[in-house]
């Protein structure tokens, strides 16, 4: 195989590819064995969802259409492999598998923050990639938005969208993440501040979604509170946007289709949900616009330089 100027790594969380695998699953990401109870739990809620995780898939899917689009804008080799941070294959196991001049990682995760940006940067390092740089923030570019915003639309499929509250929701983080001047919720602000004027809804409101089962406290509006007050003020129709997600998983599968769901139809409204990006060609074309920029705008010592860690993991 012709060797490539430029190897992408593309990260994810990870999640389990079934039952069996959530314990380990749990036990990376959380450090520790997970108790019986929240086994019992966490394992309910996949098998409500077909017993698995689309996200690992779906990241594969993700990883060979960038591929694809990259070759195809730059019209050189480069290779595209993803990896995990608490499921197979991981950081490390791609990094192995990249051996082009340049490598760089590009995390699938839109918004930076120490419990994203921090873990994919800390897997990176510990695999010998401590050069490799970080393609992180491009939660505001313009294809990420516009994928956002053809998702919404398509769920409302030709509707009076004046009929409509659109409730952008995204994972809960700690409230002390925040105060510490994490600045994901910031972020998260500017997206949606950009999203407004694309859908023109009849309201919008914006919650956090799936807070951990941790004690502490934790940011709020949560979307169950949310959606109450727009029961109260007579909204009969809500459309929630999960923007905090750029692949559908147990947090939009579980925690909105069936949970959140279940609460907003026990109102008496409609709920409809927008698709996660995932690997629709316009979100992978803002991926591979995340790339290419970068590779226009890198320092001239960083170009067509491959650190040598990598070599190190298999």
């Amino acid at each position: 195989m012709t060797e490539s100027l430029v190897d992408v790594a593309l990260l994810a969380f990870g999640g389990p590819g079934s039952t069996q695998q959530i314990p380990d699953f749990l036990q990376r990401m959380t450090g520790r064995p997970a108790n019986p109870e929240t086994l019992k739990v966490v394992k309910a809620r996949y098998e409500l969802i077909g017993g698995a995780s689309p996200l690992p898939d779906m990241t594969a899917r993700q990883a060979l259409a960038l591929q694809a689009r990259l070759i195809q804008e730059l019209a050189f080799p480069i290779r595209v492999r993803h990896g995990f941070l608490y499921t197979e294959p991981t950081v490390a196991g791609c990094l192995a598998e990249l051996d082009g001049h340049e490598v760089v990682a590009l995390p699938l995760s839109p918004f930076s923050s120490r419990l994203t940006s921090d873990k994919y940067r800390e897997a990176l390092d510990a695999a010998g990639g401590e050069k490799i740089p970080l393609l992180e923030g491009w939660y505001a570019s313009r294809g990420f938005v516009r994928a956002i915003s053809r998702r919404a639309a398509a769920a409302l499929d030709g509707c009076d969208v004046n009929e409509w509250a659109v409730l952008f929701t995204a994972h809960n983080v700690p409230l002390e993440t925040i105060m510490e001047g994490d600045a994901y919720v910031e972020q998260l602000q500017q997206t949606i501040a950009q999203l407004v004027p694309a859908l023109v809804p009849g309201d919008w409101r914006f919650a956090f979604q799936s807070k951990g089962r941790g004690g502490g406290q934790w940011m709020e509006p949560e979307a169950d509170d949310v959606v109450r007050t727009l029961a109260d003020e007579g909204w009969k129709k809500v459309l929630v946007v999960p923007v905090g997600f750029v692949s559908d998983n147990v947090e939009t599968l579980y925690d909105l289709d069936i949970v959140l769901r279940r609460q907003i139809e026990g109102l008496d409204m409609e709920y409809r949900r927008s698709v996660a990006p995932n690997d629709s060609p316009i979100f992978i074309e803002a991926l591979a616009d995340v790339v290419i920029d970068y590779l226009a705008r890198r320092p001239v010592e960083h170009q067509m330089h491959r650190p040598d860690g990598p070599h190190t993991h298999g």
